[in-house]
């Protein structure tokens, strides 16, 4: 959305001085949409993040059950350390690229999730998988990068003072009863 008095140095400041009622809707109109966006982008992060946790459940969930079912069984040694070493390996590398190094890139998501495969061929879920959500999640961070107050969203405080005061700690109660008399005269019995 185009905004005619509000820009990116106004919400990194926090607040607005409202003059006029047609900056007061702009700057009731960006309040809504900051809240809408920051649901948005947390929505967007709630979801990421579930997905991955599930993986860890999932993998961790299989395994045991694999070594449960094949307990009875002889599995070659070999498939037991091709397991091992795909388990160890997803999430060692899930872990460093997902949650140290904030990567969310589709491709590498894709990539760090291939060792799941060596445990069982169901874990080819998981590349396609995290290559769909990564794209999902680079996709909405980038339409709303193009909002204004990305990343944060911050809601602004909106203020009618027009007093001549510069600063907030310049404010006096004569000032506030100028400014009362000047907004709405009467006879001043309650100031």
């Amino acid at each position: 959305m185009d905004y005619k008095y509000l820009t990116q140095e106004v919400i990194d400041s926090g607040g607005r001085n409202i003059t006029s009622p047609e900056m007061f809707a702009e700057a009731r109109l960006y309040n809504i949409e900051a809240m809408k966006n920051n649901v948005r982008r947390r929505r967007v992060h709630a979801l990421f993040n579930t997905w991955v946790i599930t993986q860890y459940v999932l993998v961790i969930w299989f395994m045991f059950s694999l070594i449960m079912v094949y307990s009875n069984d002889y599995v070659p040694d070999w498939r037991i350390a091709l397991a091992a070493l795909g388990f160890f390996g997803y999430l060692i590398l899930v872990t460093y690229f997902v949650y140290m190094k904030n990567c969310r890139e589709r491709y590498v998501l894709c990539l760090v999730s291939l060792p799941a495969i060596l445990i069982s061929f169901i874990f080819l879920l998981f590349p396609v998988a995290n290559f769909g959500i990564g794209w999902y999640y680079n996709n909405e961070e980038n339409k709303l990068s193009k909002e204004l107050g990305y990343p944060s969203f911050p809601r602004l405080l909106i203020t009618t003072v027009n007093s001549d005061a510069d600063r907030i700690t310049n404010l006096t109660y004569d000032s506030i009863r100028e400014k009362a008399n000047r907004d709405h005269p009467h006879d001043g019995t309650f100031l």
